[in-house]
């Protein structure tokens, strides 16, 4: 599984719990036996330093990832195929998560690539100007969004606490371009939860029982009998 943080986030404050911790999947991985990959974006400000990453979703997002055109779908694949042949792993069993920006970038990679058999991406649509992805055809998402956010607006548009400044698409735009490539997406709007991770993770854990990371696990078929 392929966790990409968010923007201005980076994988070693999700791999230690410092934030966006409802991304880190170790338990869950190390109960069920599959491989997790925290990876790295490259700075997204011109000023903030290397601490503060982010991905080319596309669609100008994100920052400096996003002016410089750093090609992130390259660099996951080429990360990707470096495990699979140090861990011999199932090319057909690729799963990817991700929060916010990192959301936008898996759904860039589902968009563009057959890297993914399945994807769970929260808070973060689709931000391609995009009418069909064909390599998506067969692929599985699943959507997780805050009805509060603030952030990344379910309908789209500027978000009043956006830090970017950019009007992103809407929630319905990500599941009818999928849907129309034959991708089955699956929309959850979280009730009264906004952009935070530990917010979603927190009100998914009250009302289902099970944290993100288990829940991405089941949609993966990850988790064992």
């Amino acid at each position: 599984m392929v966790v990409l943080h968010g923007g201005l986030g980076n994988a070693k404050r999700i791999a230690t719990r410092q934030s966006e911790s409802g991304l880190n999947m170790d338990a869950v991985a190390e109960k069920n036996g599959f491989l997790v990959a925290y990876l790295n974006g490259t700075p997204v400000t011109r000023n903030l330093g290397n601490r503060f990453l982010g991905w080319n979703a596309g669609g100008g997002c994100c920052g400096q990832s996003a002016a410089n055109q750093i090609d992130d779908v390259a660099y996951i694949g080429g990360a990707v195929d470096d495990l699979a042949k140090r861990y011999g792993i199932d090319r057909a069993r690729v799963f990817g998560t991700g929060h916010s920006n990192g959301a936008m970038m898996t759904q860039r990679l589902v968009c563009e690539t057959k890297l993914y058999a399945a994807a769970v991406v929260i808070s973060g649509p689709l931000n391609l100007e995009a009418s069909l992805c064909t390599a998506a055809s067969g692929r599985r998402i699943l959507a997780l969004h805050g009805t509060d956010d603030q952030n990344v607006l379910v309908a789209g548009g500027v978000g009043p606490k956006g830090l970017s400044g950019l009007a992103f698409r809407s929630k319905d735009y990500s599941q009818q371009v999928f849907t129309r490539s034959g991708a089955p997406y699956t929309l959850q709007v979280v009730l009264g939860t906004g952009h935070a991770l530990a917010n979603l993770d927190a009100m998914i854990s009250k009302t289902e029982g099970l944290t993100i990371a288990e829940k991405s696990a089941r949609f993966f078929n990850l988790v064992k009998p």
